[in-house]
């Protein structure tokens, strides 16, 4: 079958383009490769940027139906017992990622979306005027669809990127990332509109309330610096090194190992191509943002409505494939690079103990440098 725009991936940059196209006329496909509802690796933290744009799509009401949980406070806790709390200067909200993929994705199924789940991608092959996808689904059948525009939306790594040669593949970052999801009884005096966030050397830590059962604990750690499993490291960074700030009861230090447990491996944080070979890169297949930063969704939703205004754009002044590429990097670019710069910046501090400790003391004499920085990694002003 022939479709004018193919989309690889279901999450939040994959749905959200999805679901702009299709309203814009664009007969669209989307390729999920796993069936929903389905976890990955987050913080699950959905930032002023998201409700902005629910809001403009006109599911703001929808996903308040879901029962988010407001946020707009941090603290951060230093490895050496020292705190710095600030408030975010904006409405946030946390929520499953399990909950809030399903229901971006059903809400593009529901405008019209063709989406294939679970279907996967093994290769995509450029035919100068468009594209065929070589697709598998869940009985192992072999479909080959053909394509005017292809978007890759299958996040931080993937099949795609060794079979598009892409400069990163393969390459060994050592720094993973891990998830839980604990019931809440295992805390103790848990603030339900706090993210709180801990630092200290190879590893840093946050967690905050998705529902009125769950937390999520999401963590990065830099395995050149750190030895053993994940589960361990956990126990060390609280019952250890944060003893006075341990959020948890003692009874979970004997329960943790019984916690379910999400994972990716070798995150890499470094450029990478906007465009590959003539195929549209969004949300983390197009960078990965620092989690500190707590903008990954965010940024995510934000590309995909950049791709579908551009590609909008293109059919309407008849661009050539050329000139939407060009007007694709820089708007990208002029959108994202000084946010991805700042933390990326943010993130080096955090993992490593000297540059940890004369952040504190510059945040401590100087707290409105906290809000900046916030302010910097957001789209706070701009229409998106």
């Amino acid at each position: 079958m022939d479709y004018d725009i193919s989309i690889v991936g279901g999450g939040p940059a994959g749905s959200t383009a999805a679901l702009l196209l299709t309203k814009s006329g664009f007969n669209v496909s989307l390729f999920e490769k796993k069936s929903f509802p389905r976890e990955v690796l987050c913080g699950e933290f959905l930032s002023f940027e998201v409700t902005k744009i629910l809001k403009s799509l006109n599911l703001f009401d929808d996903f308040l139906q879901l029962q988010p949980k407001p946020v707009n406070n941090l603290s951060l806790f230093f490895n050496d017992g020292k705190k710095i709390n600030t408030s975010l200067n904006f409405q946030a909200y946390a929520l499953k990622r399990s909950v809030f993929d399903k229901f971006l994705l059903d809400s593009a199924i529901n405008a019209g979306v063709n989406v294939h789940q679970p279907s996967v991608v093994r290769n995509i092959i450029n035919q100068s005027d468009h594209y065929i996808l070589n697709t598998t689904d869940e009985l192992g059948n072999v479909n080959k669809i053909s394509s005017k525009y292809v978007i890759a939306a299958y996040g931080k790594s993937g099949l795609l990127d060794k079979k598009l040669n892409r400069s990163f593949a393969g390459e060994k970052t050592f720094l993973n990332g891990v998830k839980y999801h604990i019931e809440n009884n295992f805390f103790n005096d848990l603030k339900q509109n706090e993210i709180k966030m801990f630092v200290s050397k190879g590893i840093y830590c946050g967690i905050n309330t998705v529902n009125k059962n769950e937390t999520t604990v999401c963590f990065l750690e830099n395995r050149k610096k750190i030895q053993g499993s994940a589960k361990e490291h956990l126990i060390e960074l609280f019952f250890k090194k944060h003893k006075l700030f341990n959020p948890f009861k003692d009874v979970f230090r004997n329960k943790i190992f019984s916690q379910p447990v999400y994972g990716t491996g070798n995150i890499f944080f470094g450029k990478k191509n906007i465009v590959e070979n003539g195929i549209y890169m969004i949300g983390d297949a197009a960078r990965v943002i620092a989690p500190l930063s707590g903008d990954g969704i965010g940024i995510a939703m934000e590309s995909a409505m950049l791709i579908s205004k551009i590609l909008l754009g293109q059919r309407e002044n008849n661009l050539s494939k050329e000139e939407t590429e060009k007007i694709y990097l820089n708007d990208w670019t002029k959108m994202f690079r000084s946010r991805l710069q700042i933390a990326l910046i943010i993130q080096n501090i955090a993992l490593n103990d000297s540059a940890q400790k004369i952040g504190f003391i510059i945040f401590s004499k100087f707290p409105s440098l906290s809000h900046l920085l916030i302010k910097r990694t957001r789209n706070l002003q701009s229409n998106i």
